[in-house]
Parts: C-alpha cells; structure tokens; sequence
C-alpha cells in the first residue's frame, strides 16, 4: 500500500512538472495583458489589438493546461501509448460532456490520468497474435483505452467527480474567520516545507483547482507565499549582515531576485548550510504571510506570484505585498534571535553551524 502511494505521488509530481511550463507562459501573458487592461466581472478586457492577441495565447494555454496535465500523469505509469488517450480525456475533462453537460475540469484531468495510465498498462499485457503486436501502441492500446475509459467516465464517474467538485466549491466559498486562516496556515506551510519540492506542487494543484472553479482566493494567498522564503532570507542577509558569510551575502543578492518572481527554490542554498535554524524561520514566516493573505481576502488571477505578477492580483492587491513582506521580516526577526554572529578572527569565520 505505501508503494502504490508513493508511486501515484511521484506520477502525480510528473503530471504538476510538465504542466507548470504550460501555465506560467499563459500567467504571464495574462499578466502582460493586465498591465493596460482591466478586469470587468471577472473577465480580462485587454485596452487593445495586441494585448487582445496575448490574451488569446494566454487562453491557448490554459486550454491545454488540463490536458497536459492528464497526459504526463499517465505517462508517468504508463509511457507513451498512454499519451494519445490521456490527452483526450484531459480535454473531454475540461469541456461539458454528456446528457447533462458536465465538466469535472482538473480533478477530473487528475483522475483521468492516473486511470489512463493503469489501463493502458492493463491493455499492453494482453496476448494478441504476433501480426497485430505492431499496432499495439499507436492503434489499439490508445483506441481501447479511449474507449473504456471515455465510456465509463460519461456514464459512471462525471456524476460523482462533478459532486465532490461541488462541495468543494461550497466548502472553499464559505470560508472566513478562524477557517480561512487555518486554510492559509496549511497553505504556507506547504509552500515553504520543501521549497518549491512535492509540497509545493500539491499546493499547486490544489490552488489551480480552485481557481478553476471561480475560486481565487487560496491561489492569491499561495501565489505570495512563494516568494517568502527567498525574500526574507534576502533581507536578512541585508538587515542583519554579521550574521552571514561573505558566500551567504551572495545567495542572498540571488535569492532577492528569484524571491520577485515567487520561485521558493531561492531558500535551498541557505537551508543547506544552516537547516536547523532556517526551515523553522521560513516555515513559521510563510505561516503568517498564508494566514494575513487569506484574512485579507487577496485574490490572484495568475499562476506564478512575487512581486512581477502583481498585475494579475484582482483583490487586495496592497495587502499582497504587504502580507508577502510581513512574513519575510517574520523570517529575518527569528534568524536575528537564532542566529549567532560571526566570530572574525584573521580570516576565520564561524558560519553559525
């Protein structure tokens, strides 16, 4: 049982890495097109012609951000004669379908996969005779696979997948108080617990799921929170420079950069030379920063965060850097109460190990 566990992870993770390409091309182009547009109900008006053509690439891609996203999980389990299929009902996932035109959209896409993947490697099993063995993988596995899965998806699994995605929705909207700041706790401390690592993607997934349903608020709060834990240990190393060697200064001025484009990974260096003293900083610095995002009801409307994706945060977009900068200090604040200073003796220095 925990080998299957980790071995759907790992496919998911798969699944999260080529699709996370996919959308922050399409956010930043939403967000280009934000910088002289507005938001009308909820709907991207671009101020002209070319902005209008950003925005329709940015819609090209999130079009496909569903179907990739199917695809390379059943990859993952199942390689590439599960491509065709997954694809497919990737995008059968994301568009109404049936009777009832239903679209159960990324929680659909996810489940898809990981059933692709299992059932094309059923079907790769099968005995068929030696002259119809060539057409295994670019006809009949993908044929049958699309055939059973499609069928049974239409006329068993849409009911019940559109009813978790619903009570989901009505759960998540619901939301504030205590509720909502345990929801952005949970959601800062996955950003920060493996910077950028499988947390971060469950994060991820969990946000854009969100989104997909109208719901922006828990995207908003992700999306500041990963850029964090590079930005206070940047300010850090600005703020309380005795603290840190000449090495850690320069990862510092790195960190400053990739923290303006929310890429968490910025954090690695400093946890690998003092683990013990920076995971709990980052952990209980990005806490506060998910709590304050989503006590302040900020929403964002683009996947990737920092400070350049500002544009695409439709609420609260003051409290987003403030919040974001709140949690960095948090940071800096618990490395100046943990962190020795360095001891300067000719050339020798203590790197507070």
């Amino acid at each position: 049982m925990k080998e299957l566990g980790r071995s759907l992870f790992k496919s998911f993770n798969t699944g999260i890495s080529y699709f996370l390409p996919v959308i922050i091309a399409s956010g930043m182009l939403f967000s280009f097109t934000l910088v002289t547009g507005n938001i009308v109900d909820g709907q991207i008006i671009p101020s002209n012609q070319f902005f209008t053509n950003l925005y329709d690439l940015a819609m090209a891609g999130f079009t496909m951000m569903v179907p990739v996203l199917c695809a390379y999980i059943a990859y993952s389990i199942g390689s590439k004669p599960a491509l065709a299929p997954a694809f497919i009902l990737g995008y059968v996932a994301n568009k109404p379908i049936g009777e009832s035109q239903i679209a159960t959209g990324f929680i659909g896409a996810i489940i898809l996969g990981f059933l692709v993947g299992y059932v094309v490697k059923w079907v790769k099993k099968w005995k068929v005779p030696t002259v119809i063995q060539p057409l295994m993988p670019t006809f009949l596995v993908p044929l049958f696979t699309t055939l059973i899965i499609g069928v049974g998806y239409i006329y068993l699994l849409v009911y019940p997948l559109n009813g978790f995605v619903q009570l989901m929705v009505q759960t998540l909207t619901g939301l504030s108080g205590v509720n909502a700041a345990l929801l952005g706790i949970g959601i800062g401390i996955l950003a920060a617990a493996d910077m950028g690592g499988p947390c971060s993607k469950a994060a991820t997934a969990f946000t854009l799921a969100l989104m997909a349903e109208g719901i922006y608020g828990p995207n908003g709060a992700f999306r500041l929170c990963c850029a964090v834990p590079p930005l206070g240990l940047a300010l850090a190393t600005f703020i309380i420079r005795n603290r840190f060697t000449q090495e850690e200064k320069q990862f510092g001025i790195s960190a400053l950069f990739l923290s303006m484009a929310g890429i968490t990974e910025g954090a690695i260096p400093f946890a690998g030379k003092d683990f013990k003293r920076v995971f709990p900083a980052i952990i209980i610095g990005t806490s506060v920063s998910g709590l304050l995002g989503m006590i302040h009801g900020v929403e964002s409307v683009v996947a990737f965060g920092g400070l350049v994706s500002i544009s695409g945060v439709t609420k609260g977009a003051v409290w987003y850097a403030v919040d974001m900068f709140i949690g960095a200090l948090v940071i800096v604040g618990y490395l100046f109460l943990t962190r020795p200073k360095l001891e300067v003796d000719g050339i020798k220095e203590e790197k507070g190990e």
